[in-house]
């Protein structure tokens, strides 16, 4: 139960407003107790000072004329003391002499019930303020100060009863106390009701999200307008399902073509091999010609399912360069001597231009396939009589090499999808017949591109026109020793 995010929101929001509530009671209980209980200090300071300012102006300071100024100096909550230094009693409020009772509400005292002995007898110049219980009462503040009345020095206690501020207090820890549990289960409904009104929306995508399998990626999580954290995460999730509806439409296509293609020269092979079995006593002729095929053939098929193997493998990240430092003009010159002979059977113009002492880190035979597997194209898609260009130059702190022929076009819509897997576009720039230089699968230009950015370089088409089809290799004349 306690797994669910709805309850530990509901918790956490909980026990931070109890917390908050718990600060805020006790903060504002303080506050309350302190302006209580200092206007109750302010009372007594005030009605003291206004019968210090009585016997002063009182012709007579004898013990008779301060009960007189006491019977006539009265307060409804208010009662004096005066006592001489000796803490001898002068004379006292008429509600406390001769044991009369001064009745107030829980209050019931009488003037030898007042501390004496409790109190401060030391004359101060600033007063002092004291709470005690009497007679299990009600709690009473006394504030002490001393006068000097006609040269007389007497000490003022003033009373009054806290009955009505510790009512008040107490009805005020009442709503508190009770207010804090009231509050903490709206709170806790509340925090309830919201938590499960926001994660609704996570609850309708985990639902659908449990719905999508392979069968149909299609699907996309439900989103409204708004742009929320909730919303947001369900985009970016609806993206990465059409990263893999995309990457599973690649990999069916990548199946159903490898397939395809290794499917024809294993039919060539199967077909020459049942013939030369069937027919007994043929010429020697006839069996090297169908060995001849089955050679060709197999020699093709090798190469498709290298490719594949080199491919899948760098899908994996599993492939490491063989690093080596070699000059890029010594590769280039190789590669056009390995293709001439071809070039003049094709009836092509080969044309070689290089730096020279142009030194290069990489992998020597990846970067030397990636030249061929553009050299095989361009004399591929020439047009008779036509020219092949390979330059290589350095520019800055990157080598340039551009491979380019004359030939039909690449028609724009096809562009883009050159450098696809399996993707050929013979329908549109017809190749020469009888070719068999490269395997003719379209792995050619996908495995040119990941040669090309294994070096932190690329591969692009430049231009494709009806003068030319240039493409173009840039790779940094330096790989680093920690990049693969």
């Amino acid at each position: 139960m306690f797994n669910s995010l709805r309850i530990k929101l509901t918790f956490w929001y909980a026990l931070i407003l109890a917390l908050t509530l718990i600060v805020f009671v006790l903060v504002f209980y303080i506050l309350i107790n302190q302006t209580v209980m200092q206007l109750a200090d302010d009372s007594l300071d005030d009605a003291s000072d206004a019968l210090i300012t009585r016997l002063t102006n009182s012709p007579v300071q004898s013990n008779e004329s301060i009960e007189d100024v006491l019977e006539d100096f009265r307060f409804q909550y208010i009662v004096f003391v005066i006592y001489d230094r000796e803490n001898n009693l002068i004379a006292a409020s008429p509600r406390l002499q001769n044991n009369a009772k001064l009745k107030y509400p829980t209050f019931n005292i009488s003037v030898e019930d007042v501390p004496i002995e409790k109190l401060d007898t030391e004359f101060t110049t600033s007063g002092v303020y004291t709470t005690v219980t009497i007679k299990n009462e009600s709690n009473i503040r006394i504030f002490q100060e001393n006068a000097s009345i006609g040269g007389r020095e007497i000490n003022i206690a003033t009373l009054r009863p806290l009955t009505n501020q510790t009512e008040l207090l107490s009805n005020i820890r009442f709503l508190l106390v009770s207010g804090i549990p009231a509050a903490l289960l709206l709170s806790i409904l509340g925090g309830y009701y919201i938590a499960q009104k926001s994660l609704r929306p996570l609850n309708e995508m985990n639902d659908k999200a449990s719905y999508i399998s392979s069968h149909n990626l299609y699907e996309r999580l439900p989103t409204k307008n708004g742009n929320d954290e909730v919303e947001n995460l369900a985009a970016t999730f609806n993206r990465m399902l059409g990263r893999l509806e995309d990457s599973f439409e690649i990999q069916k296509r990548f199946m159903s073509d490898a397939s395809h293609e290794l499917r024809t020269p294993l039919a060539i092979i199967l077909g020459e091999a049942e013939v030369s079995l069937q027919k007994k006593n043929r010429p020697e002729e006839e069996y090297r010609e169908s060995l001849e095929v089955i050679e060709q053939e197999g020699a093709r098929l090798s190469k498709i399912v290298e490719d594949l193997f080199t491919l899948v493998r760098a899908d994996a990240d599993q492939y490491e360069l063989d690093l080596s430092t070699f000059y890029l003009d010594e590769l280039i010159n190789e590669t056009a001597k390995a293709v001439r002979t071809l070039v003049k059977t094709r009836g092509l113009a080969l044309v070689v231009s290089s730096g020279t002492d142009l030194s290069f880190e990489g992998d020597e035979a990846l970067i030397r396939r990636l030249i061929i597997i553009l050299l095989d194209n361009a004399i591929k898609y020439s047009q008779q009589d036509g020219r092949v260009t390979l330059k290589c130059s350095a520019e800055n702190s990157t080598y340039i090499v551009a491979v380019s022929n004359s030939g039909e076009p690449i028609p724009t819509a096809e562009r883009s999808k050159i450098f696809e897997r399996f993707y050929r576009a013979e329908a549109s720039r017809p190749q020469k017949d009888n070719y068999e230089f490269g395997t003719g699968a379209g792995l050619g230009l996908a495995m040119g591109k990941w040669i090309a950015e294994t070096h932190h370089g690329e591969l692009l088409l430049s231009k494709s026109d009806e003068s030319e089809t240039v493409f173009t290799i840039t790779l940094p004349k330096t790989l680093k020793k920690n990049q693969n």
